[in-house]
């Protein structure tokens, strides 16, 4: 396993809610995944509250997990999408629930968080670190 380290993310995140969104699945370890990103980021101490939630088929749900980070008094909310590009989930159907999580009763709850949307993972060259070792993994007989 990589060691930890605190990453500077720029600006002070104790008073920010990080929520990890995944698309969800009906295979549990998908979920179980994005649970354990959301942990590991929450034992660095960067953030106030790390959070996840799913676009589909797993709960909670972006509207659940952004309404109760507002009722709990979050003012500042970075949602992240936990996928590797850019495609209808991240341009269309995520950004629609992230704006649908504070109309109608929900508005007046919404009015003062400020919610900033992040982009997907991209090519990132600790991608390309993580790609290779799994490529080596499977070469030498699939170790986990």
């Amino acid at each position: 396993m990589a060691k930890e380290e605190n990453r500077d993310v720029g600006g002070n995140g104790e008073d920010v809610a990080v929520v990890l969104i995944g698309h969800g699945s009906t295979l549990p370890y998908n979920k179980e995944v994005l649970e354990e990103f959301g942990r590991r980021i929450e034992m660095r101490g960067i953030f106030k509250t790390v959070r996840v939630a799913f676009m589909q088929l797993n709960s909670p749900s972006i509207k659940e997990v952004l309404r109760t980070l507002a009722k709990d008094g979050m003012k500042k909310i970075v949602a992240q999408p936990v996928f590797l590009a850019d495609g209808a989930h991240t341009t269309e159907d995520i950004p629609e629930k992230l704006k649908e999580a504070f109309e109608g009763a929900w508005e007046e709850i919404g009015e003062n968080v400020k919610l900033i949307y992040a982009k997907p993972i991209g090519v990132d060259e600790r991608i390309v670190d993580v790609l290779l070792d799994r490529v080596k993994e499977a070469m030498e007989g699939g170790k986990d």
